[in-house]
């Protein structure tokens, strides 16, 4: 699973690559598959899995055999002494020597642990993939931030264009009035009111271009590329907006992390069942095991045994509601994110409308304006209008495409806003 995700990933710069060095063109979703795959936070993915591996050999090694090297030097004022009084058994006992050494190897050996490691294994599992999980919702906040920035850079693409547009109109423009100036048909003034505006309508366009390099290098930080200056940002076209709610990763991730808190549940659980071992020990000292030797000795002793917690004084009760509690808190947390998506989705949902309704408006306004500036501009080859006059109405031609091709940018962009917030896109 690993080589094909590292595969695929591969395949997504090795083509985006390609696409951009041969077409200088991009879409919203190659910077969405480009920013994850550039995210630091991507990387987390391996080490959380790293960790959970080691985490998981670690439980495994309760089952193995606990090894413990043990050593004493002691030294007692009092010994226990056997005596006789009567002097007719001339019995002598030999004396409990005062100073004690010893050196043991203790092992001891889980036989059963009421099913305590297999509950570890399997909430270290539920909590690896609670963060794993985390790691996508945060990959998936990304989209927002490159949403953003695409747009923006977008508005500021169109509106360059747009002012091409007016710079084209005023060049050809002036190309006729130079020679209407020739035929004494329009004052030297009216060329000079034109060459301004040609001037400021450059300026304009060169700080456009700033803003969309600045832009661009700012999506570039996000998706690990340095595009060209000359990069066209493809207008997204999002299908429509049905589609059942609740595929956003959050989802998920509440759903992994009360798997994990009933994987603890169940942990607890276990805590009070028996658990049987055996043990060993194995050591040389003076004395051994009979206390009453004075030489050093070997000696060894083998045997099983039980321990059983019967009164916990109600602490794993507790623990259990501790749990309870922090399932409620999620679930709580979880009605909040519902609150806060439909609320966000309502919000878009109502910019939609709006920008729809403005468009139509946008496109008439648009289509008469056109029309009012052609005849101001036949009206200034012919001498009876101003070039003062004729700027006015082709600023708010230019005005009106501005404003129709932002609001038809912003459509879009609340559209793809729209199905990032439902989990769709």
């Amino acid at each position: 699973m690993k080589t094909k995700r590292k595969t695929g990933i591969l395949l997504v710069f090795l083509l985006t690559g390609f696409f951009l060095h041969a077409q200088d063109s991009i879409t919203l979703f190659d910077c969405h598959s480009l920013a994850t795959q550039h995210a630091p936070r991507m990387r987390d993915s391996d080490v959380i899995r790293e960790m959970e591996k080691l985490n998981t050999k670690n439980i495994e090694m309760n089952w193995f055999p606990e090894v413990h090297v043990n050593g004493k030097l002691s030294y007692q004022s009092d010994v226990v002494t056997l005596a006789m009084d009567n002097p007719l058994v001339p019995l002598e006992f030999p004396e409990v020597p005062h100073d004690q050494y010893g050196l043991n190897l203790d092992l001891s050996q889980t036989l059963y642990d009421g099913g305590i490691n297999r509950r570890l294994k399997a909430l270290e599992q539920a909590e690896a993939e609670a963060e794993l999980q985390q790691v996508e919702v945060d990959l998936y906040g990304i989209r927002e931030q490159v949403n953003q920035l695409f747009f923006t850079t977008l508005v500021l693409q169109e509106n360059r264009m747009n002012l091409a547009i007016n710079l084209d109109n005023l060049t050809k423009r002036r190309e006729v009035l130079q020679t209407s100036f020739e035929n004494g048909m329009i004052l030297e003034s009216d060329l000079m009111m034109l060459d301004v505006e040609i001037l400021r309508v450059k300026q304009a366009i060169v700080e456009l271009e700033a803003g969309k390099k600045a832009c661009m290098e700012a999506l570039g930080v996000l998706c690990g590329r340095d595009f060209p200056g000359d990069v066209v940002l493809v207008k997204p076209f999002p299908e429509g907006i049905g589609g059942a709610d609740g595929s956003r990763p959050e989802y998920r991730l509440f759903a992994l992390k009360e798997a994990s808190l009933d994987a603890g549940k169940e942990l607890l659980t276990r805590k009070k069942v028996p658990i049987l071992y055996a043990y060993g020990q194995t050591g040389y000292g003076k004395p051994g095991y009979n206390l009453l030797s004075n030489e050093w000795d070997y000696y060894y002793m083998v045997g099983a045994g039980i321990r059983w917690k019967l009164w916990d004084w109600n602490q794993s009760r507790r623990e259990a509601m501790v749990l309870e509690q922090q399932k409620q808190l999620l679930r709580n947390r979880k009605d909040a994110f519902d609150q806060r998506m439909e609320s966000l989705k309502l919000q878009e949902r109502a910019k939609m409308e709006q920008y729809r309704e403005t468009l139509e408006l946008d496109e008439q306004v648009l289509a008469l304006q056109k029309k009012i500036t052609a005849r101001a501009a036949s009206e200034l080859e012919n001498g009876t209008l101003t070039a003062t006059d004729y700027l006015i109405e082709l600023n708010k031609e230019s005005q009106a495409r501005i404003r129709y091709t932002t609001h038809q940018i912003l459509l879009k962009q609340s559209h793809i806003n729209y199905l990032t917030i439902q989990g769709n896109l």
